[in-house]
């Protein structure tokens, strides 16, 4: 499965302020030289239909439609947010591979029995469980493989679920530009087009060694496969820098106690996770997400590294009491705890070391 979370960043900020729905919103990545230069990081649906579109310059965004919403990218906030729902989708599978901000990868073949049909019904339970906890919509592509996984998921958007399988495979390629294809790109159709390739079917018939002429040994073949629907490279985890697990509170509420009883229960998973792992942490946080959809996180760095489940649970309820002892007004409808600073842990040494 390929999940990619629609319109990400425009999404979130439609969450935090619900006066923008229906209008076009633009976020952007301002430079700070003038009030209008920088490029658009994102655009929800309805500033596209103006023609706006992620890496457009700001000022060029603003003539094509002037009367939309232009807000500054909170990369913190949406990272934030991005963490929570890559844990719910690492519930899925062991096999997983966030890579982006916005997109993973999530290996169900052992959990679908290899059913393309049960495969389907994960998606539906992940599109699910994202948008009950996180009030986001998200568009998977299942294939069977990553490259088409990833471009089923752009097939139907926004909250769409497309479902390639095997043989089904060549005729979804047929409706595709050579550009489509993931990794290949503008230019290289291009270069194509000028030795007569200009579809997919012509690239799957072409001569791997004229294509390795063109473009080198592996990517003239990789470009060949790709045209196959061929893709052998592997979902894997990148290293993971942290670990976090978020809950639903049962009703929503100020009282620092219950939000702290029901994290033990987290900080005990946590703790498992980082002996499964082998590594020791130094930053225990919390995270709080308030009814209205508002998210904080208060951290602190231990003197030492450490498994320990002890140490999460004292840190979290230290961290927990000072923010609520703060703010008294908070209504908390989601909460976290989180480990972080990872080393690998001191470990005595064996005679066969010395040898």
């Amino acid at each position: 499965m390929h999940i990619d979370l629609d319109y990400f960043y425009a999404q979130l900020e439609e969450l935090r302020k619900p006066e923008l729905k229906g209008k076009p919103v633009v976020v952007c990545m301002f430079s700070g030289r003038t009030q209008d230069s920088g490029a658009v990081a994102t655009a929800n649906y309805r500033a596209r239909e103006f023609g706006v579109h992620a890496g457009m310059p700001i000022a060029f965004a603003k003539r094509k439609a002037p009367n939309a919403v232009f807000l500054p990218a909170d990369r913190e906030h949406y990272s934030e947010v991005s963490s929570r729902i890559m844990d719910l989708l690492r519930e899925f599978s062991e096999k997983f591979e966030q890579v982006g901000i916005d997109e993973a990868y999530v290996d169900v073949t052992r959990q679908s029995g290899g059913s393309f049909p049960e495969a389907r019904k994960i998606a539906e339970g992940a599109k699910k469980k994202i948008l009950e906890e996180e009030k986001v919509t998200c568009s998977v592509g299942i294939g069977p493989n990553k490259l088409i996984a990833k471009m089923a998921s752009s097939v139907k958007k926004p909250d769409g679920l497309t479902v390639i399988a095997p043989a089904t495979v060549t005729d979804f390629l047929r409706s595709k530009r050579i550009s489509d294809l993931h990794g290949v790109g503008e230019k290289t159709a291009e270069l194509l087009k000028e030795k007569g390739i200009s579809n997919i079917p012509q690239l799957a018939q072409a001569n791997v060694a004229e294509l390795q002429g063109l473009f080198g040994e592996n990517r003239g073949r990789i470009i060949h496969e790709k045209a196959l629907g061929m893709d052998n490279s592997e979902v894997e985890e990148r290293e993971k820098q942290q670990y976090s697990r978020i809950a639903t509170l049962k009703e929503n509420t100020s009282d620092c106690e219950k939000v702290f009883s029901e994290s033990k229960a987290l900080a005990r998973d946590l703790a498992e996770k980082a002996l499964k792992n082998r590594v020791s942490f130094k930053t225990v946080s919390i995270i709080l997400i308030s009814d209205k959809l508002e998210t904080v996180t208060r951290s602190k760095t231990l003197e030492a590294a450490t498994q320990e489940e002890h140490k999460i649970i004292d840190t979290a309820r230290e961290l927990f009491t000072e923010f609520f002892a703060a703010q008294k007004g908070f209504v908390a409808r989601r909460f976290g705890v989180r480990i972080s600073n990872f080393e690998e842990p001191k470990t005595q040494k064996s005679l066969s070391d010395f040898s």
